[in-house]
């Protein structure tokens, strides 16, 4: 490993970078005070640099050290040069400052800067890859034993280990449709000679006598660069058995259908096995030797979750089986009724040995979490307390448990959802889920079984209005903040709705979980609301409620009008300083 320090220092110093040089030193202090500015604003240039290398995903191309000073050239053109000669002291001791260090690894650069490291990888970095036309009809003819063809890499790959070829893009030219890319595969390693790049084509799925244009791709350190298109001719004779179905056995425990004339059959999953990381190559009792699997593509999924999902479901499986839902998928895949589950294949060799659809048994899907038939519409403080102004929270669950003083005036429902509150629980018949922990709803051990990736319970707004409390309006009229004066005419005042503003957040039930613009919150874990400190004292009405979200899909506490409670606030009673916001327009 090569290392070297760049040790800056307060003075005596010259400092070499791309934006580039400073240099002498005095002992007048303000000359000091100059130099160390300009020393930190080249810190906070290389820091920029280094940074925007990071986000472009840039790589080192090359690295030139000649007498201790570094030339970087990064792949998006950019060029970082830095003298690690640098020393500096004044009267012979130490002035003392921060060192940046360049450290070149295998496969990469690091540079710390002030205690900040940037990790850059090197490896030629490919602006272009153009194919390379052998013969005069420009055509690459693929037979059965499928053929190499050239391209011509610019800056050229020193290293093809680092860099993976895949078919990007194939389209029938006879009918101008779009391929599924499966057509054809990279058949072998990439080699190069003389600056050319000879990639080894073969068909699988493509169709005898067609035409094809095709477009490779290749990774290059991170950098994805693709090809011209170039004219693949298949055969007249070519014939690849891309299906041989067989060679596998599911285990009877996740129920396997008979495979039917089209070669496909089904399995079960109980859901929470698919929760944690797990192998699909466990399922079997027998598995095709050499065999991997594949997300079926896209367009060869069950219509429903399973194409809208597809990236997730791609990104979940591994080629060696190993699974791991890589995001909350929020459904079963179910959805489809003609076929339920999405599309798996087990491959060979390009041979598809396998087409199985994987459905998930979700022991949730039917359970009713209705802990509560209806909401209440109430009001918190009553005649007897209010808000104050400026910041403050409100732990509305505590405030529930607590109803009968919290809560002095209570509309409706009360035995629907108050009284209900601290005994509130959901099962699954044989199992609690959801149960009041002293005041607060929580999991049990079980419920959080089937959370995976998703949040659990969860808290948020259905609605959100402002209100002009009693105390605040005067014969049917009151003053804003603005000094400005509304009557009840001109739709404002006492008891009159100011509306809901436009600019919600949507939340994953259908309804709004937050009111960015009055910068009032709510705790998604506890539901704990807080008000900003430019809170004024003026009313508040929001239905508040809560949902269990877990991996396969979201429950609502509540039935009926789906609220909790639609909760006023200083409805009654407010500060005596209390002014109402200018209204907001939708």
């Amino acid at each position: 490993m090569n290392k070297q320090f760049w040790n800056v220092l307060l003075c005596g110093a010259a400092l070499v970078l791309s934006t580039g040089t400073f240099t002498a030193c005095g002992d007048d202090t303000d000359e000091l005070e100059s130099r160390v500015a300009v020393l930190e604003g080249a810190y906070a240039d290389l820091k920029d640099q280094l940074g925007k290398a990071l986000t472009t995903g840039s790589s080192v191309v090359s690295a030139e050290n000649k007498d201790g000073v570094w030339t970087l050239k990064l792949s998006d053109g950019t060029t970082i040069v830095i003298d690690t000669n640098v020393k500096a002291s004044t009267g012979g001791s130490t002035a003392g400052g921060s060192a940046v260090t360049v450290e070149q690894g295998e496969g990469s650069f690091t540079i710390t800067v002030d205690g900040t490291s940037y990790t850059i990888p090197t490896g030629a970095t490919v602006n272009s890859l153009v194919y390379v036309p052998e013969y005069a009809d420009g055509k690459v003819i693929v037979g059965n034993e499928g053929a190499t063809v050239k391209f011509l890499a610019r800056p050229a790959i020193s290293d093809l280990s680092k860099a993976s070829f895949s078919i990007v893009d194939v389209v029938e030219l006879k009918t101008r449709s779009v391929g599924s890319n499966n057509e054809f595969v990279i058949a072998g390693d990439v080699t190069e000679s003389e600056g050319y790049l000879s990639v080894p084509l073969k068909g699988i799925k493509a169709v005898a006598g067609a035409s094809y244009a095709v477009a490779l791709q290749v990774n290059c350190s991170g950098t994805v660069i693709t090809s011209n298109y170039f004219t693949v001719e298949v055969a007249e004779d070519f014939y690849f058995e891309s299906e041989k179905i067989g060679d596998y056995a599911i285990k009877a425990e996740y129920q396997p259908t008979e495979v039917d004339a089209n070669g496909f059959c089904s399995m079960t999953i109980d859901g929470l096995k698919l929760l944690s990381p797990m192998n699909f190559k466990d399922l079997f009792d027998q598995f095709p030797e050499n065999a991997q699997f594949q997300v079926a593509p896209h367009a060869e999924q069950p219509g429903g979750k399973a194409q809208e999902k597809w990236e997730l479901l791609d990104k979940s499986l591994a080629a060696d089986g190993s699974w791991d839902f890589y995001a909350n998928p929020g459904t079963s895949f179910n959805d489809n009724a003609e076929q339920p589950g999405f599309l798996v294949y087990v491959v060979a060799d390009n041979v598809t040995k396998a087409k199985i659809y994987v459905k998930i048994s979700d022991a949730l899907a039917d359970v009713d979490f209705t802990m509560f038939t209806g909401g209440s519409e109430c009001e918190w403080g009553g005649r007897e307390k209010y808000l104050q102004m400026g910041a403050q929270t409100i732990d509305i669950q505590a405030a529930f448990q607590n109803f009968t003083t919290e809560f002095p005036i209570i509309h409706n429902n009360q035995d629907k959802f108050f009284d209900v509150w601290a005994s509130a629980s959901v099962s699954n018949g044989d199992d609690l889920l959801i149960f009041n922990n002293d005041g607060r709803l929580e999991l049990t051990d079980e419920g959080k079984k089937y959370v995976g990736k998703g949040r659990g319970i969860f808290w948020f707004y259905r609605g959100f209005a402002i209100y002009v409390p009693e105390t605040v309006a005067t014969d049917g009229k009151y003053i804003d903040e603005n000094g400005k004066e509304y009557s009840a005419g001109e739709g404002y005042g006492y008891d009159f709705w100011m509306g809901q503003p436009n600019d919600y957040v949507n939340d994953p039930v259908g309804f709004y979980s937050n009111v960015a613009s009055w910068n009032v919150t709510i705790d998604e874990k506890t539901g704990v609301i807080s008000l900003p400190d430019t809170y004024t004292g003026y009313g508040l009405r929001m239905a508040i409620v809560a949902a269990f979200e877990y991996a396969y899909g979201v429950k609502t506490l509540v039935s009926g009008d789906d609220k909790f409670v639609l909760a006023f606030f200083n409805r009654r009673l407010a500060p005596a300083e209390a002014k109402m916001p200018a209204p907001k327009k939708d």
